[in-house]
């Protein structure tokens, strides 16, 4: 064999390595440069908007209750046993229906004494009367003396004294027989009775009258609410700069409510009072 072919041979062999090197190394490269720009994300879409120029309210939010603006306790004004219940417990009333009844009896007996005794008063003063007249007569004659004649006068007086009298008492008697009848005073709910039928009730104007039942309008209502004395002053300087009271009934201050199983506030007819 020839050695320089020989050796032209090996120095080939060598430099073989080198060249499938270098055509790896630019493949990959290749490679890479392809899954680029695969990967490259497309350009982001754009929305465009006209700008809105509007104004914005500031608003504060409170929690507060509702109350009722009318709150009545339903008392007696004569004593008695109760009689009768004419509700149910929670029940919307109208003003003057009936509620509750007290036994009219002893009431009753009361005032037929009474008109009895304005009876009797009407025919003392029908008879002293007569003998007042009479005596007029008998007194210019010189039959009876003048004392005699004063006598029947102040008879006549008393008489008629007592008809007022008896008729200031029928008329009281009827006033308290009709408050063994106990109507509502305002429309409203009633609440629960507080006195069950049969017992003994203490009426009257004094202190220790029995409370039977508590009514509380419906329509319209308060709604109640506490706020801190930071908001109160900013208020307070707002009303001085605008002129006008924020806390006052001729306020123009929108006011919104929502109840608890509400999702959004809605406007509702009212007006601020505020307590200091």
């Amino acid at each position: 064999m020839n050695p320089k072919r020989l050796l032209s041979s090996f120095s080939l062999m060598r430099d073989a390595p080198k060249c499938l090197c270098a055509l790896a190394l630019a493949t990959l490269v290749a490679s890479c440069g392809e899954a680029q720009k695969q990967a490259a994300p497309p350009p982001p879409a754009v929305t465009v908007a006209k700008a809105v120029k509007r104004s914005v309210t500031d608003y504060d939010e409170y929690v507060g209750r509702f109350i009722a603006i009318n709150s009545v306790e339903v008392r007696a004004r004569v004593s008695g046993y109760l009689d009768g219940l004419h509700f149910k417990d929670g029940q919307l009333v109208k003003q003057g229906d009936l509620l509750f009844t007290i036994d009219k009896r002893p009431f009753q007996n009361t005032l037929d004494q009474a008109r009895a005794n304005l009876v009797q008063a009407q025919s003392n003063v029908a008879y002293t009367e007569s003998d007042y007249t009479r005596g007029q007569q008998l007194v210019r004659d010189k039959t009876i003396t003048d004392q005699t004649f004063e006598q029947r006068a102040q008879a006549f007086r008393n008489a008629k004294a007592s008809v007022s009298a008896n008729e200031a008492a029928v008329r009281q008697a009827e006033l308290d027989l009709e408050f063994t009848e106990l109507r509502a005073p305002v429309n409203g709910r009633i609440g629960d009775r507080r006195v069950s039928q049969g017992n003994l009730v203490t009426g009257g104007t004094g202190g220790n009258t029995t409370l039977l039942a508590v009514i509380v309008s419906t329509d319209p209502i308060y709604f109640e609410f506490t706020f801190d004395e930071t908001s109160y002053l900013r208020y307070e300087r707002l009303a001085s700069k605008g002129g006008q009271d924020v806390a006052s009934r001729n306020a123009s201050v929108p006011i919104a409510l929502k109840l608890i199983d509400e999702s959004d506030f809605a406007t509702r007819d009212a007006w601020i009072s505020s307590t200091t």
